[in-house]
Parts: C-alpha cells; sequence; structure tokens
C-alpha cells in the first residue's frame, strides 16, 4: 500500500476556484445552521498529480473548537474526474456530519487513518479535536516562562 500523507498545500492545487468553494461551504453551512453553535464548516480541496485531499472543518469562532477531518484519496489514473470524486468525498463527510449531530457529537472520525468507501471509491479519513484557543495560551505561557524558543515540528500518523 502507498503510503499515506496530508500534502502541504505547495505541493498541491486547489480543485475549485474560491468562489466556487465559497458556494460549497455557505451550503454547507445553511444545511447544518439548526446544530451550529457559533460555529462555521471550512472546506479545502486540493490536487496533486497522485492524489485528491479534502479538509473539512467545523470551527468555533473563538477557536475553542476546532474538528478538521482530512481525507486522501489516491488516484488509480490520470484520467479521473476530480471535481465528482471530491464532491463524492464531500457527500460523504456531509452525511458523517449529520450522523455526528444527531448523535450529540459523540461519534468521531479515529485519529489514525482508515479506510472507507462511499458510492464506489476508496479513501482515507483521520480527524481529531483540538482546542486552539487553549493551545495559543499554553503557547503563550510557555514562551513566558523561557519554553518554546525552537520549532515543534508536527508528527503525523501516516500508514
Amino acid at each position: 500500500m502507498q503510503k499515506l500523507s496530508y500534502l502541504e498545500a505547495s505541493k498541491t492545487k486547489p480543485i475549485w476556484d474560491l468562489e466556487e468553494k465559497f458556494k460549497i461551504e455557505t451550503l454547507l453551512n445553511k444545511k447544518h445552521s439548526l446544530y451550529l453553535e457559533n460555529e462555521i464548516f471550512t472546506l479545502e480541496a486540493e490536487k496533486s498529480k497522485e492524489q485528491i485531499q479534502i479538509k473539512f472543518s467545523l470551527n468555533k469562532k473563538d477557536n475553542s473548537f476546532h474538528y478538521p477531518i482530512e481525507c486522501v484519496y489516491i488516484k488509480e489514473s490520470i484520467n479521473e474526474n476530480e471535481q465528482e470524486i471530491a464532491l463524492n468525498i464531500i457527500d460523504y463527510l456531509d452525511i458523517y456530519w449529520a450522523n455526528y449531530f444527531n448523535e450529540e457529537r459523540n461519534v468521531f472520525i479515529p485519529i489514525d487513518w482508515s479506510k472507507h468507501e462511499f458510492e464506489g471509491k476508496f479513501f482515507y479519513l483521520r480527524g481529531f479535536v483540538r482546542n486552539l484557543s487553549l493551545e495559543n495560551e499554553a503557547d503563550a505561557f510557555l514562551k513566558k516562562h523561557g519554553h518554546g524558543e525552537y520549532d515543534i515540528h508536527s508528527i503525523t500518523s501516516e500508514t
């Protein structure tokens, strides 16, 4: 199996222009507006020669809750319709978010890559919840007390 990685934006190109991406985000935010508590959905959809990647995040406006779900689809051929595959993945994640809200926010995507299938396409997902506001406070506290003067590189779980 090919090693999974969520590529940096510098190595990818957007699937949609900003206007189209905004329309999709607006639709998703309207669809789930009943369940959103000062939150907003954001979407990133990128492609490279080898893969399509989607990041579909739920963010509280004060940064106290950040739940990104990352998705990687390994292309089977160079002729695949990238927009169609991306929309298929977004449909799958839209169903996940509906279940998430219906289950009172107690259903989570595993932190490690897991294989999923929808409409005949296989892709990999991982998700994690963060409190960015608290993380920023902790960073400021550590910096104030002489810690954190060095770069910490993220450790990712890859299969």
